[in-house]
């Protein structure tokens, strides 16, 4: 199926009263530092059928002669936020790259965006839908329930939302034309699909049933590569673009069990081997969001979150691996440097369990400082309750392991270091982040 380019009007400008909804400010705050400029766009068509009328958020460099020609793409979450701009945002800033948030899912475009200014969204409409507050209001969470039920309870969940965006994959094929078409300011050379949770869960249902269906003239692929994160199911298919899936060791069953949340990975049918356009790479203790670099609304809404006695929040690098993930991403697709191999964690047998060192920290899987140099034992799922399951904690050594490990904190920033440079020789370290850890 040819899909044709949504048509799109705009820049919607900001004015007294009436300004853009975002739905994931963390890291707009350093914006101007890179000098990006946000516009937010109409779009509207036909998808699965029935006309739609939605939006897109830009972010891209102030002087369009600094644009890379590459696009990361992310449809929005189902009930809010942004996970991929969240992560990578440096990242994106860094490249001079264009971020695009595409409001495809009829629960959060009409029930966050549209419900939040009618006015100025007045041209918003879907196929009638649950809205996202209803989705929010549902996640199954059930710390006491035997786990098998909390498993169908979670595929329910996820029936429920498929069933809510039948337009979705349309639109974002749609967008994907009109971005490449071009808006004012720039005009896509690459585009590239990415989601984390849930919307890792939407680009990898695009792999598997539409990247063959819907194509633009001339038969060319929507998108030039997919990142599908922190989602899970079964194994993907081979297309004809590069795909390099993330899981962290909070999205594995053996891992939420503990917290009584369900997930979209089940066991390990999600594994298959590397190919000549597929690699999956699997995170040695990181949580499914990050709080290395909380934001004032985070550090709000888990003020009143239990730890575990002697717990800090975790401070492992999920956007350090995002990044290293979409620089690689990026390369096979652009130049075709080829990425390391798949990397996935030592399990027992055929089950899900991880192993773990002497640490309780685990082995296997894409490595960093945190797991291979460590100062702290890292659990990547907070078993005490909603919202403390999305993110991870550690426990510090105490004077004594460290001394036993390392001798002197000295010879601790030596042995960083050293695998740093290991990082950097494999390319599974952007310099820029070795840097960051380095200080």
């Amino acid at each position: 199926m040819t899909v044709n380019a949504a048509i799109v009007t705009g820049p919607h400008p900001d004015v007294p009263g009436s300004r853009a909804v975002v739905l994931e400010p963390y890291g707009t705050d350093r914006m101007a530092r890179y000098d990006y400029v946000q516009e937010e766009f109409l779009v509207s068509g036909t998808a699965a059928g029935t006309p739609y009328g939605t939006r897109i958020l830009v972010r891209r460099p102030a002087d369009p002669a600094r644009f890379s020609g590459t696009v990361i793409a992310e449809p929005s979450h189902i009930w809010g936020g942004t996970s991929v701009w969240r992560a990578i945002n440096r990242f994106v800033m860094r490249g001079n790259h264009v971020w695009v948030e595409i409001d495809s899912q009829a629960p959060s475009a009409m029930g966050l965006i549209a419900n939040a200014d009618p006015r100025r969204y007045r041209s918003f409409t879907f196929a009638e839908s649950p809205l996202s507050q209803q989705f929010a209001a549902t996640i199954p969470f059930s710390p006491d329930a035997d786990y098998a039920d909390v498993v169908a309870e979670y595929d329910r969940f996820m029936r429920r939302w498929w069933d809510a965006t039948p337009q979705s994959p349309e639109i974002l094929a749609q967008v994907s034309a009109a971005l490449r078409e071009g808006l004012p300011g720039f005009q896509a050379r690459r585009v590239y699909l990415g989601g984390i949770s849930q919307t890792g869960g939407v680009v990898r249902e695009f792999i598997r049933h539409h990247h063959d269906r819907l194509r633009l003239a001339g038969g060319a692929p929507a998108f030039d590569g997919y990142l599908p994160g922190a989602s899970g199911g079964p194994a993907l298919p081979d297309v004809d673009v590069p795909v390099i899936e993330v899981l962290g060791e909070a999205e594995f069953q053996s891992v939420r069990r503990r917290c009584g949340v369900g997930g979209q990975v089940r066991g390990l049918s999600h594994r298959r081997p590397d190919s000549a356009a597929f690699r999956l790479y699997e995170v040695a203790g990181m949580a499914h969001r990050e709080t290395r670099e909380m934001s004032a609304a985070d550090r709000d809404r888990l003020a009143g979150c239990p730890l575990p006695a002697g717990a800090r929040w975790s401070t492992f690098p999920n956007g350090h691996v995002q990044h290293a993930m979409w620089q690689a991403l990026l390369d096979w697709s652009g130049t075709g440097r080829v990425p390391v191999p798949g990397k996935v964690l030592a399990t027992a047998g055929d089950t899900d369990e991880i192993l773990r060192d002497e640490h309780g920290n685990a082995l296997g899987g894409w490595r960093t400082t945190h797991v291979d140099v460590p100062t702290s034992t890292l659990t990547a799922a907070t078993p005490l309750g909603r919202p403390s399951w999305y993110h991870g904690n550690e426990i510090p050594f105490d004077t004594t392991v460290f001394e036993h490990l390392y001798g002197s904190v000295d010879r601790w920033q030596r042995r960083v270091a050293d695998r740093l440079e290991q990082y950097l020789h494999e390319q599974t370290y952007l310099p820029i982040d070795a840097e960051e850890l380095r200080r």
